[in-house]
Protein backbone atom coordinates (compact mmCIF):
# COMPACT_ATOMS: atom_id res chain seq x y z
CA UNK A 1 0.00 0.00 0.00
CA UNK A 2 3.29 2.33 1.00
CA UNK A 3 4.49 1.65 -2.88
CA UNK A 4 1.42 2.50 -4.34
CA UNK A 5 0.77 5.66 -2.59
CA UNK A 6 4.64 6.82 -3.30
CA UNK A 7 3.88 5.85 -7.04
CA UNK A 8 0.51 7.96 -6.78
CA UNK A 9 2.63 10.80 -5.81
CA UNK A 10 5.22 10.70 -8.01
CA UNK A 11 3.10 10.46 -10.95
CA UNK A 12 0.71 13.46 -9.98
CA UNK A 13 4.45 15.17 -9.78
CA UNK A 14 5.42 14.31 -13.14
CA UNK A 15 2.30 15.10 -14.93
CA UNK A 16 1.98 18.38 -12.66
CA UNK A 17 5.67 19.20 -14.20
CA UNK A 18 4.43 18.36 -17.84
CA UNK A 19 1.53 20.52 -17.84
CA UNK A 20 3.74 23.42 -16.22
CA UNK A 21 6.33 22.74 -19.00
CA UNK A 22 3.88 23.23 -21.30
CA UNK A 23 2.40 27.15 -20.18
CA UNK A 24 3.36 29.91 -22.05
CA UNK A 25 6.68 31.81 -20.91
CA UNK A 26 6.84 35.56 -22.11
CA UNK A 27 9.88 34.92 -24.27
CA UNK A 28 7.06 32.96 -26.46
CA UNK A 29 6.42 35.11 -29.50
CA UNK A 30 2.51 34.86 -28.90
CA UNK A 31 2.49 35.60 -25.40
CA UNK A 32 1.64 39.55 -24.89
CA UNK A 33 1.36 40.94 -21.31
CA UNK A 34 -1.14 43.86 -20.97
CA UNK A 35 1.38 46.80 -20.09
CA UNK A 36 -0.16 49.25 -17.17
CA UNK A 37 -1.87 52.17 -18.60
CA UNK A 38 -3.18 55.34 -18.06
CA UNK A 39 -6.56 56.76 -19.78
CA UNK A 40 -8.46 59.77 -19.96
CA UNK A 41 -12.38 59.92 -20.19
CA UNK A 42 -15.48 61.60 -19.24
CA UNK A 43 -17.52 61.73 -16.47
CA UNK A 44 -18.89 65.42 -17.40
CA UNK A 45 -22.42 66.59 -16.62
CA UNK A 46 -24.02 67.77 -19.83
CA UNK A 47 -26.09 70.09 -18.51
CA UNK A 48 -29.18 70.61 -15.78
CA UNK A 49 -32.67 69.25 -14.94
CA UNK A 50 -33.91 66.09 -16.98
CA UNK A 51 -32.00 66.57 -20.50
CA UNK A 52 -29.00 66.11 -18.03
CA UNK A 53 -25.95 63.40 -19.00
CA UNK A 54 -23.36 62.51 -17.91
CA UNK A 55 -20.91 61.04 -20.87
CA UNK A 56 -18.18 58.10 -20.47
CA UNK A 57 -15.89 58.43 -23.52
CA UNK A 58 -13.11 60.91 -24.36
CA UNK A 59 -15.42 63.65 -25.65
CA UNK A 60 -17.88 65.79 -23.82
CA UNK A 61 -20.29 68.86 -24.10
CA UNK A 62 -21.82 71.20 -22.32
CA UNK A 63 -23.10 75.08 -22.23
CA UNK A 64 -20.74 78.10 -20.48
CA UNK A 65 -22.96 77.42 -17.46
CA UNK A 66 -21.44 74.07 -16.86
CA UNK A 67 -18.75 73.78 -14.41
CA UNK A 68 -16.27 72.28 -13.85
CA UNK A 69 -16.28 69.88 -16.64
CA UNK A 70 -14.09 66.75 -15.63
CA UNK A 71 -11.82 64.35 -17.27
CA UNK A 72 -11.06 61.45 -15.49
CA UNK A 73 -7.66 59.35 -15.80
CA UNK A 74 -7.74 55.74 -14.90
CA UNK A 75 -5.43 53.13 -14.51
CA UNK A 76 -5.92 49.84 -15.74
CA UNK A 77 -4.36 48.06 -13.14
CA UNK A 78 -4.07 49.26 -9.78
CA UNK A 79 -0.73 50.42 -8.56
CA UNK A 80 0.89 50.05 -4.88
CA UNK A 81 2.75 53.65 -5.22
CA UNK A 82 0.84 56.93 -6.85
CA UNK A 83 0.91 57.72 -10.47
CA UNK A 84 1.83 60.98 -11.57
CA UNK A 85 -0.06 61.67 -15.25
CA UNK A 86 1.25 64.66 -16.98
CA UNK A 87 -0.83 66.37 -19.79
CA UNK A 88 -1.24 69.51 -22.12
CA UNK A 89 -3.88 71.72 -23.27
CA UNK A 90 -5.04 73.13 -26.31
CA UNK A 91 -8.15 73.71 -28.45
CA UNK A 92 -9.87 76.49 -29.72
CA UNK A 93 -11.02 77.67 -26.51
CA UNK A 94 -9.42 80.63 -24.68
CA UNK A 95 -7.69 80.19 -21.66
CA UNK A 96 -8.49 83.08 -19.03
CA UNK A 97 -12.13 83.84 -21.39
CA UNK A 98 -13.52 80.47 -21.81
CA UNK A 99 -11.54 78.42 -19.28
CA UNK A 100 -9.64 79.24 -15.76
CA UNK A 101 -5.51 78.81 -16.43
CA UNK A 102 -5.19 74.96 -14.50
CA UNK A 103 -3.30 75.44 -11.75
CA UNK A 104 -0.89 72.32 -13.04
CA UNK A 105 -0.90 70.15 -15.81
CA UNK A 106 -0.44 66.92 -13.50
CA UNK A 107 -2.73 64.81 -11.88
CA UNK A 108 -2.08 62.25 -9.17
CA UNK A 109 -4.26 58.72 -9.60
CA UNK A 110 -3.47 57.96 -5.55
CA UNK A 111 -1.96 54.17 -5.10
CA UNK A 112 -5.01 51.90 -4.63
CA UNK A 113 -7.50 54.06 -6.68
CA UNK A 114 -8.63 54.22 -10.01
CA UNK A 115 -8.77 57.10 -10.89
CA UNK A 116 -7.59 61.08 -10.59
CA UNK A 117 -9.57 63.83 -12.11
CA UNK A 118 -8.60 66.64 -13.96
CA UNK A 119 -10.94 69.96 -13.75
CA UNK A 120 -11.90 72.56 -16.25
CA UNK A 121 -12.98 75.44 -14.83
CA UNK A 122 -15.63 76.54 -17.43
CA UNK A 123 -15.97 80.83 -17.44
CA UNK A 124 -19.52 82.10 -17.92
CA UNK A 125 -18.76 84.25 -21.13
CA UNK A 126 -20.45 84.07 -23.88
CA UNK A 127 -19.74 81.93 -26.68
CA UNK A 128 -21.12 81.93 -30.45
CA UNK A 129 -19.72 78.82 -31.87
CA UNK A 130 -17.99 76.10 -30.34
CA UNK A 131 -14.98 76.36 -28.74
CA UNK A 132 -12.53 73.06 -28.15
CA UNK A 133 -10.67 72.28 -24.82
CA UNK A 134 -8.36 69.49 -25.61
CA UNK A 135 -6.55 67.39 -22.79
CA UNK A 136 -3.35 65.26 -24.15
CA UNK A 137 -1.58 62.92 -21.65
CA UNK A 138 2.28 63.58 -22.10
CA UNK A 139 3.65 61.07 -19.64
CA UNK A 140 2.78 58.49 -16.70
CA UNK A 141 5.53 57.94 -13.98
CA UNK A 142 5.27 54.64 -12.13
CA UNK A 143 6.33 52.59 -15.44
CA UNK A 144 2.89 53.06 -16.89
CA UNK A 145 2.49 53.87 -20.31
CA UNK A 146 -0.14 56.65 -21.82
CA UNK A 147 -3.07 55.34 -23.65
CA UNK A 148 -4.47 52.02 -23.67
CA UNK A 149 -4.81 48.94 -26.77
CA UNK A 150 -2.02 48.72 -29.60
CA UNK A 151 -2.77 52.07 -31.02
CA UNK A 152 -2.87 53.62 -27.46
CA UNK A 153 -6.55 54.94 -27.83
CA UNK A 154 -7.99 57.46 -25.48
CA UNK A 155 -5.14 59.35 -24.58
CA UNK A 156 -6.68 62.66 -25.68
CA UNK A 157 -10.01 64.15 -24.55
CA UNK A 158 -12.16 66.63 -26.04
CA UNK A 159 -14.49 69.04 -24.08
CA UNK A 160 -16.44 71.11 -26.35
CA UNK A 161 -18.15 74.42 -24.91
CA UNK A 162 -21.56 75.05 -26.95
CA UNK A 163 -23.25 77.88 -27.13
Amino acid sequence: MKNYFKLTILLVFFISIALLGGCKKEDDEEYRAIPDAVYVTSNAVTGTGSTAATTITNSASGKVTVTPAVARVYVNTLKTADVVVNYSISGTAVTGTNYAVPTTTSVTIPAGKWYGDIPITILNTAVTANRTIIVTLTSATNNTQVGIGTDKNYKVFTYTIIP
